[in-house]
């Protein structure tokens, strides 16, 4: 289900979710509606406003809780896949304080690295799995990083601040991994769903003149939580689906690259 989700277009699944969530909505307020006299419903609107009004409060700082918490995770995805691109830039740019042969080898690598995230690592990422392949280039990187003797003043700086830019890559790096594999808990799914089914049930104890009119207040209230939860879903998993972390930052790099070589 989540695979079927995160692979096809947002507005046809999200669609599918608020018309489906209105529909079932809708279908349950028609089944009470024959089970439970409307004048008994109506005599008791003043008690069931009360509860509902306390019930959707509660549910409605909760959903909006989530909303924000998913939409931070997504934002923070984003920021780290900047600050990954970036430490890779810096590094491309140290280089050249290196001796040329040395300097070479560690660009290759670097752009081996880059290509590796684009290429391989992105499309894994998308489909919901870890991907490793881009620490063999940064470990080979480290091992000629250390393998290198200063032979000036210069040379021993621009060591120490590569070494630090590239601990920072490593935690760039180890956090974007971290925020794909990161998403909201089961139980909070089952909070979602019970909280949002008791939420419109408790508008089946109003007792309406117009049927048709209890269907569309129903049906309205069903669509606007199922809408939430549809921002909650598509930013869930900030590397998969539609919405999702783009690797643009890292082709901008490589772009960058080419214009300092073209200097």
């Amino acid at each position: 289900m989540v695979d079927w989700i995160y692979n096809h277009p947002t507005w046809m699944w999200g669609s599918f979710l608020v018309c489906g969530a209105a529909g079932i909505a809708c279908l349950g307020l028609a089944a009470c509606h024959r089970l439970v006299q409307v004048e008994v419903r109506r005599a008791h609107n003043d008690l069931a406003g009360f509860s509902i009004a306390i019930i959707s409060v509660v549910y409605a700082v909760l959903l909006a809780f989530i909303a924000v918490a998913t939409w931070e995770s997504y934002a923070a995805a984003e920021t780290v896949v900047q600050a990954e691109a970036g430490y890779i830039g810096n590094l491309y740019r140290d280089t050249k304080g290196f001796p040329a042969q040395t300097g070479e080898q560690m660009r290759e690598l670097l752009g081996q690295y880059a290509k590796i995230v684009i290429s391989d690592e992105w499309p894994i990422q998308q489909q919901g799995r870890l991907p490793s392949a881009g620490w063999q280039p940064l470990y080979k990187l480290h091992a000629q990083l250390v393998g290198f003797q200063p032979g000036t003043r210069g040379e021993a700086v621009i060591e120490a601040e590569f070494l630090r830019t590239l601990n920072e890559l490593y935690k760039a790096r180890e956090a974007r991994l971290t925020a794909a594999s990161g998403h909201i808990p089961d139980v909070i799914w089952w909070i979602i769903a019970i909280g949002g089914a008791l939420t419109t049930g408790f508008t089946y104890l109003f007792g309406f003149e117009s049927f048709r009119m209890h269907l569309t207040m129903t049906g309205a209230v069903a669509a606007s939580l199922a809408l939430v939860v549809v921002l909650i879903v598509a930013l869930d998993w900030p590397f998969r689906g539609e919405v999702s972390v783009s690797p643009e930052a890292y082709v901008d790099v490589e772009h960058s690259w080419h214009s300092m070589s073209e200097d």
